[in-house]
């Protein structure tokens, strides 16, 4: 039998590792085994394609972090050459990743003008930034009119609100329904601050369920969570 005959074969073997090493849903081995070509099409599309997308993204996150001040600069260039509201909150948004708030707030407010005034990701934007700044009393009151001026549309928002009126009861409810580990991580934080280690290990327990039960979680940024919960309580 010529060798490229068995590819066919080697691949399908590949893919079948690849299902089991990485606790993907078994049906996607009878796939395999029932409608083989179009079941390995099929499961390279669903699952393979968008793993390397996530990996390739991850890697530049990565470089970012590692290099935020070559992106700052870079960005800094871009608004120089192209003074838009759209470099402008890009350039915001790489000074809060560098905890450099106050130039990030500044740099916000110069967008909130114009036909931008209202703009509310532009705001939120803001008021997380506040926030972060240690200025937490500003960030609760600019919070409070952007309540008033519409409905909070996204969990992070949402988050941010009950986080800034210490509502972290709350927020441990929102973890144990939802599995976000970084909410976890945040009530977690507080609860140790505040001398309730015991709501801290619970938290911290139910994340070592979750990591065991869900074998995915460890491919997703629930993982970074969850070590610093460990070392956080450790």
């Amino acid at each position: 039998m010529p060798i490229f005959a068995l590819l066919p074969y080697v691949l399908q073997l590949l893919l079948i590792i690849h299902i089991i090493r990485n606790g993907k849903p078994f049906v996607w081995l009878w796939l395999l085994v029932f409608i083989p070509y179009i079941g390995g099409l099929a499961y390279i599309i669903v699952e393979i394609v968008p793993e390397l997308s996530r990996n390739h993204a991850i890697g530049d996150a990565i470089s970012q972090a590692l290099h935020p001040e070559g992106s700052i600069r870079e960005l800094e260039e871009q608004v120089k050459y192209q003074d838009t509201v759209t470099n402008r909150t890009l350039l915001a948004d790489a000074y809060c990743d560098s905890a450099r708030y106050d130039e990030a707030i500044a740099l916000y407010d110069s967008c909130l003008s114009g036909p931008y005034s209202d703009d509310r990701a532009i705001q939120f934007k803001k008021i997380r930034a506040t926030a972060a700044a240690g200025r937490k009393d500003e960030a609760k009151a600019a919070m409070a009119r952007f309540k008033e001026e519409g409905k909070l549309d996204s969990g992070e928002e949402v988050l941010l609100d009950l986080e800034l009126n210490d509502d972290y009861d709350k927020m441990k409810d929102i973890f144990f329904r939802t599995s976000n580990f970084e909410v976890g991580y945040r009530c977690a934080e507080h609860f140790h601050k505040e001398g309730k280690d015991a709501e801290a290990e619970a938290i911290l327990t139910e994340m070592s369920d979750c990591m065991r039960r869900y074998r995915y979680l460890r491919r997703t940024d629930s993982k970074q969570w969850y070590a610093k919960t460990k070392r956080l309580l450790g």
